[in-house]
């Protein structure tokens, strides 16, 4: 990898990256019990647990650009980019005002390396030649696709589903003629076999006449 032949943005995005998440292991609230000891947690609690998850997706897809490998995506690489870095900075806000007591240097530096992110993100989008308008179309143009899918996954479930339905009723149908006809059949059977019985019933016990 030759970070040399990264943009001015792409080089902002990637270090504010690694910085935000150097930053992220450090303590961003704190509280000290006199001079005797302290207690902090880092950023990697509550939203800032989200925030962490979005910095590395943000740092694993610039390492992938860097080396040149090419992923299929419904949007740009740099519009890819940019929606990471501003998730981050938007994520980050929240981690920040949610958790806002005892807060230490590390959070508002935090925010800080998130900003930078953001900006270099954004600067790679428009050095390829797009702006916010261009990724809006691309995000709605995406999200169109993806309703049309979902309904067309649908329709085939239902159409599935009505034909499975079909066909159990026709089963059902021929078996409930069967049925019917075999009831028919054991029915004149029984009658025929009465029909054709002797009157008075066969010998009815008595003696045969010589």
């Amino acid at each position: 990898m030759d970070i040399s032949k990264l943009s001015t943005g792409g080089k902002l995005a990637l270090g504010g990256t690694v910085l935000f998440l150097i930053s992220s292991f450090f303590n961003w609230q704190e509280v000290e019990f006199g001079d005797i000891a302290s207690a902090g947690v880092n950023m990697w609690h509550g939203w800032g647990f989200f925030a962490g998850l979005i910095a590395l997706a943000l740092l694993a897809w610039e390492i992938l650009k860097l080396m040149g490998i090419n992923v299929s995506l419904p949007i740009s690489a740099g519009m890819a980019s940019a929606f990471l870095g501003i998730a981050l900075v938007v994520v980050t806000i929240l981690k920040v005002l949610v958790d806002n007591e005892f807060r230490t240097i590390w959070a508002w530096l935090g925010l800080l390396f998130a900003i930078a992110a953001a900006a270099g993100t954004v600067l790679t989008m428009q050095e390829g030649g797009q702006s916010f308008s261009d990724m809006k179309s691309a995000v709605s143009s995406g999200a169109a696709a993806a309703t049309a899918a979902a309904k067309s996954a649908t329709d085939s479930a239902q159409s599935a589903a009505g034909s499975a339905a079909d066909k159990t009723q026709d089963a059902a149908s021929t078996a409930a003629t069967s049925v019917s006809e075999t009831a028919t059949e054991a029915v004149e059977t029984v009658k025929d076999a009465v029909d054709g019985e002797p009157e008075g019933g066969p010998n009815q016990g008595g003696t045969p006449a010589v």
